[in-house]
């Protein structure tokens, strides 16, 4: 799948999650929530004014997707990669006994990791498994000294089953996600720069 690197990088960012909650309200006035659908990421990125031959490089890629049809991938600035002091290579712990952390299936909210990284992790951070694109915020920090199982609480609860074979990425996770639209407009001002906005949803 296709990275998306832009020439010139973004002028703003807004990251925001998704959760789909249906709420009913009986006639006592009690409310019911029930969740629907999986949580997602998305962003809507503006780029800074650049040249035309800058832009329709960046453009052309955007088009290339035939508006929301086609996936690809995104490095967002800022919030891709840790905020901590983590470095090393970070491996999940799993294995079959009853303890929710060392069983890290599906719907689990915490993922045992045995690690030779040091350093820390910081709540906000995005990370991802080496099995499945889904992308997953830590909850809690988390402070690595290369040796202990460490315990990553995230959020949403994972998607998939981690076994002890997957490692983490910390830095410059990769969001796989698609256009909100089919139309993908841009603005050009009497000075000859090109601008473009984008709203892009995480493919889960």
């Amino acid at each position: 799948m296709a990275l998306f690197t832009p020439n010139k990088g973004f002028k703003t960012l807004d990251f925001q999650s998704n959760s789909n909650t249906r709420v009913t309200t009986s006639v006592s006035g009690k409310t019911h929530r029930r969740k629907i659908g999986a949580q997602f990421w998305s962003a809507k990125l503006q780029s800074p004014a650049m040249s035309k031959v800058d832009f329709m490089a960046d453009y052309s890629f955007i088009v290339k997707q035939d508006g929301s049809f086609g996936s690809f991938t995104i490095i967002l600035p800022e919030v891709s990669s840790s905020k901590g002091t983590v470095s090393g290579v970070i491996t999940v712990v799993a294995n079959t006994s009853t303890d929710p952390v060392m069983s890290p299936v599906a719907g689990s909210s915490k993922v045992g990791v045995n690690t030779v990284a040091t350093g820390t992790m910081k709540k906000g951070d995005l990370i991802k498994f080496s099995n499945h694109s889904k992308v997953y915020m830590l909850t809690e920090d988390v402070d690595m000294d290369g040796s202990s199982v460490n315990t990553l609480d995230i959020y949403p609860p994972l998607q998939t089953t981690v076994t002890a074979s997957h490692t983490v990425t910390y830095d410059n996770v990769q969001l796989t996600v698609f256009s909100d639209k089919d139309q993908i407009k841009y603005v050009t001002s009497l000075d000859g720069t090109f601008k473009y906005e984008i709203i892009l949803n995480e493919e889960v």
